[in-house]
């Protein structure tokens, strides 16, 4: 344990920074300012479970009834979840779209908000030092696709598809994050727990920044039906947290995500810090009375381990964002915890106030801890704690007039204690791993008087031309909505933002002028000589950046004393990738399955047909087939495929997809070796050093007596080395 000097000793440097924030939840919460308004005004997102989510009614009031689940209930997202995707913005085409476990989709699509919370621009060409860390559990998507009894639906893209390892790594793929990478499962600890896994690479220098996320989707019926069997479902489709009647939690799907920096690299990095964590501390229950069954005193321990790290005592914490799920044993227990780790010796005038957000919007399981600690950080930002839900009824476990302990059952101002507002947040996994996180609000950050720009240039940027149209008129409403510092918005803009190829930029001198440039409605301006001057000179700078250009938009407003903002993003344009229906309930999968092209005449027969123009308009089109299954132009054949949003996956289908439809082996370094249309046809058409081996329709040959690697056989050692080098450098 810290002695009281050490504690005092602790500084601002040795803490974590959160610089960016996303979250999609119940009640339309797709953003960290939504979810708040929800909160606040003790918004219920609980409803029954959505027609078509599975193919049949579970439900049934008696828990002994088999297979059946004693809740209808849960927190679920809004349509189009989970069913579309904007699989297009993150380059993945539809086939693997259509693989992919929706709690993937999800974290692409947040973590790439926070990373617009933050002003953080992945780079993933260059790639950067980026931890990511995934508190993930919950496997139906995993358990339809990879175990379904029909075999030959399961392709390439199905182990990436479902793979909670894949869940991490593909953000770490897509935005060119290169630190550690983790996916934990520790059940309903998994997300808090990932928190405390990130700092502690932040603080030993594995990473100079984080991602954390936690997430979870609700796509089968199975652990309904297992989780009532085990007494953990809510009768009443409510989590009763500290209440007498509380009798079980309800289920809840969604994402939430952070982006971290140790405060100092957050402060010489120019960053918005919105919260700091003080300190983490995660252990396990042990040998307790069952698996289970959670334990008091480890609960104990792990707050007051959390707390040494922070360098605080009990008192010093204003309130504790509870695990509070509404089961009578764990909240004995959990309030037991908080009353000897928190309460003890506390002044009753100054009790510990402590809530649950599982009473707003359910379970969210794996990304329970992270929708506790978003709505922490919100709730400190803001200077108030919003409404803990139904508390009729506080449960006769404890004697409530004698302990420092509150529930606070409407919105109520964060108490004044004479230090910074402080805040824990507990989780605690099923299967005995706790986490106890604390946190503290961000430092006061004064501003310095700057003179103001007379005008502002806005850079816009956008994947499609209607991507760019949208991007348009939402920030044309946000920036008329409120008012804006917008020599702000100007360098969140130029630094905070991926620069994509449909760019856009007005000049302006006040936000009304610039929404109306953004509407393309014609503002009226009338501005001295010296500074239509000035308007020209960055209506240079415009036409640059939207030729492609670069700007230094640090130089053009830190003179200003311009900070990174929240500033709206990019929008999604979701679309339907599905595998329907994916849950098999009944034991008969029906996905829908894409029966593959007739094979055509072989290669030979091809070029006797149509010459060599047949062939690369053959292959073109299998591999059009494998990219996508929608009308596109035809690809450059002579550019590589990989440049053409194809994957090491993709060359794997397209090279099966040729060897079925001309008849012909093919070896497996076929897509790295020819990486073109027109290698690929001179391969074909024997202008290549490697043979092709042809596989006589009558009798296919053994396998062993033709292969895969046989050509190996003739290469030099020179030229061996050489190719293992080659697929190296491709992995």
């Amino acid at each position: 344990m810290r002695s009281p000097n050490e504690r005092n000793a602790l500084t601002q440097d040795d803490l974590i920074a959160v610089v960016g924030m996303g979250c999609q939840y119940p009640g339309d919460c797709d953003s960290p300012e939504s979810y708040w308004s929800f909160l606040r005004r003790g918004g219920f997102a609980v409803s029954e479970i959505p027609a078509g989510r599975w193919p049949q009614d579970i439900y049934d009031p008696d828990p002994r009834a088999p297979g059946k689940s004693t809740s209808r209930w849960g927190g679920f997202l809004s349509d189009p979840f989970p069913k579309a995707f904007d699989a297009a913005f993150f380059d993945i085409p539809p086939k693997e779209a259509r693989a992919l476990d929706p709690q993937q989709r999800l974290l692409l699509e947040v973590v790439w908000r926070a990373c617009e919370d933050a002003g953080f621009v992945p780079t993933p060409d260059i790639g950067r030092p980026v931890g990511v860390f995934v508190g993930i559990s919950t496997a139906d998507y995993h358990g339809a696709q990879l175990w379904r009894p029909g075999l030959t639906e399961i392709d390439h893209f199905t182990a990436t598809g479902a793979s909670f390892a894949a869940a991490a790594g593909r953000l770490s793929y897509v935005f060119g994050f290169e630190g550690p990478c983790l996916a934990i499962d520790t059940a309903c600890s998994s997300s808090l727990v990932a928190v405390h896994q990130a700092c502690q690479a932040l603080r030993l220098g594995e990473c100079e920044a984080a991602v954390v996320a936690g997430v979870n989707a609700l796509l089968a019926p199975n652990l309904y039906v297992c989780l009532t069997a085990m007494g953990m479902m809510s009768a009443d489709g409510r989590c009763k947290a500290f209440d007498a009647s509380g009798d079980g939690y309800v289920r809840a799907e969604g994402c939430g995500a952070l982006v971290l920096k140790t405060a100092a690299q957050a402060r010489l990095d120019g960053d918005r810090i919105l919260a700091l964590i003080r300190g983490s501390a995660v252990n396990q229950d042990g040998r307790s009375n069952g698996l289970t069954a959670p334990r008091r005193q480890a609960q104990v321990q792990v707050i007051r381990r959390a707390l040494d790290h922070a360098g605080l005592s009990p008192d010093e914490v204003d309130y504790v964002e509870t695990h509070g799920t509404g089961t009578p044993l764990g909240d004995a227990i959990e309030l037991g915890a908080l009353i000897e780790t928190y309460g003890a010796g506390r002044n009753p005038s100054s009790p510990l106030l402590v809530g649950s957000v599982k009473t707003n919007i359910g379970h969210l399981e794996a990304g329970a801890g992270m929708a506790g600690l978003i709505k922490t950080i919100q709730s400190m930002r803001h200077g108030e704690l919003p409404p803990h839900l139904h508390l009729n009824n506080p449960t006769p476990d404890i004697n409530w007039a004698d302990v420092a302990l509150k529930v606070p059952t409407r919105l109520t101002p964060w108490p004044q204690s004479g230090h910074p507002r402080r805040a824990a947040v507990s989780a605690f996994g099923f299967s005995g791993t706790n986490a106890h996180v604390v946190v503290e609000e961000a430092p006061l950050m004064e501003r310095a008087v700057f003179p103001s720009p007379s005008h502002v240039l806005l850079p816009l940027s956008a994947r499609t031309p209607a991507a760019l149209n949208v991007l348009a008129t939402t920030l044309a409403d946000w920036l008329t909505a409120t008012p804006h510092n917008l020599a702000d918005v100007g360098l969140t803009l130029g630094i905070g933002r991926t620069a994509f190829a449909c760019r856009r930029a007005v000049v302006g001198t006040s936000s009304e002028e610039l929404a109306a440039l953004l509407r393309d409605e014609t503002p009226v301006m009338e501005e001295p000589a010296d500074q239509s001057a000035l308007r020209r000179k960055l209506e240079d700078l415009a036409l640059l950046w939207t030729d492609g250009g670069q700007v230094d938009w640090d130089r053009l407003y830190r003179p200003y004393g311009a900070r990174k903002i929240a500033v709206p993003g990019h929008p999604f344009h979701r679309q339907p990738y599905w595998l329907d229906p994916v849950i098999a309930v009944s034991g008969q999968s029906r996905a829908a399955s894409v029966s593959a092209p007739p094979p055509v005449s072989s290669a030979a027969g091809l070029l006797a047909k149509g010459g060599a123009e047949t062939l690369r308009a053959f292959i073109d089109e299998r591999a059009r087939l494998v990219l996508t299954d929608q009308p596109r132009a035809p690809l450059d054949p002579d550019q590589p495929l990989l440049d053409q949003g194809f994957t090491s996956l993709m060359g794997m289908e397209l090279r099966k997809s040729l060897e079925a439809g001309l008849e012909i082996a093919v070896p497996s370094t076929l897509f790295f070796n020819y990486p073109t249309i027109n290698l690929i046809a001179a391969f074909f058409m024997g202008k290549t050093a490697q043979p092709v081996v042809l596989i006589p329709q009558e009798t296919p040959q053994p396998q062993q007596d033709t292969p895969e690697f046989a050509f190996l056989d003739n290469l030099s050692d020179e030229d061996l080395a050489a190719l293992i080098e080659s697929e190296l450098n491709q992995l």
